[in-house]
């Protein structure tokens, strides 16, 4: 196995990294990041080596092993969290003057199927890697995954349920995404507001354990 190489599934950062502000836009980090998005966007990441991400971010091999010295693994985990902070922000945007419960589920759903859709390096791999994708990302770090937009989720949930049924919910809502992007369905698109509307009203809210439909107070 070469050094460029994929040794085993990703190992999801935890949620408390997402605050940390090594790999800020701009940064060393985020360009070496940023350029093995692109080339996976390309040709994919099993194609994709140690010297296609520096010719891409514009520095030398060296640079990239110093900035990560577990290659090309090391680098995909660090885009990975790249991105759920590139969401959270939208999600943070979006969901900022929602005071209805149906409205907040409908427009995180919407927003993150939007944002996972357009993503080009993933919609390569789901379309050319499937395979590799399903590797990199197994039952085990799909639950960390879920957990994880369960935690991003919490702060806005709040508003309209407990602790405990926020982060359920929160996984909820991102199983439902991951799952209808991964494998489309022809009676929803959640790209569509209206499909995810449906969508949160016949298998979300029903679910919901007698929730406030309004925002709570204070």
């Amino acid at each position: 196995m070469n050094e460029d190489s994929i040794q085993g599934p990703l190992a999801l950062v935890s949620l408390g990294d997402l605050s940390a502000t090594s790999r800020e836009a701009g940064s060393a980090q985020a360009r070496v990041t940023s350029a093995l998005l692109r080339c996976v966007g390309r040709w994919g990441l099993s194609k994709t080596t140690i010297e296609d991400v520096a010719k891409e971010a514009g520095v030398s091999r060296a640079t990239v092993y110093r900035l990560f010295p577990g290659g090309k693994n090391a680098i995909m985990q660090a885009a990975v969290l790249g991105e759920i902070r590139s969401l959270l922000a939208v999600l943070t945007v979006e969901l900022a003057g929602v005071d209805q419960v149906e409205d907040c589920l409908t427009v995180a759903m919407h927003h993150a199927a939007q944002f996972l859709e357009q993503h080009q390096a993933l919609s390569f791999m789901r379309d050319h890697e499937s395979a590799l994708l399903d590797q990199l990302l197994s039952f085990e770090q799909l639950d960390l995954l879920f957990l994880t937009a369960a935690q991003v989720m919490k702060p806005v949930l709040l508003r309209f349920m407990d602790e405990a049924a926020a982060i359920t919910v929160g996984m909820w809502v991102a199983r439902l995404v991951v799952s209808y992007v991964a494998e489309p369905s022809a009676e929803f698109d959640l790209c569509k507001e209206q499909d995810s509307r449906r969508l949160v009203r016949m298998f979300l809210l029903p679910g919901i354990s007698a929730p406030p439909l309004k925002r709570r107070p204070g």
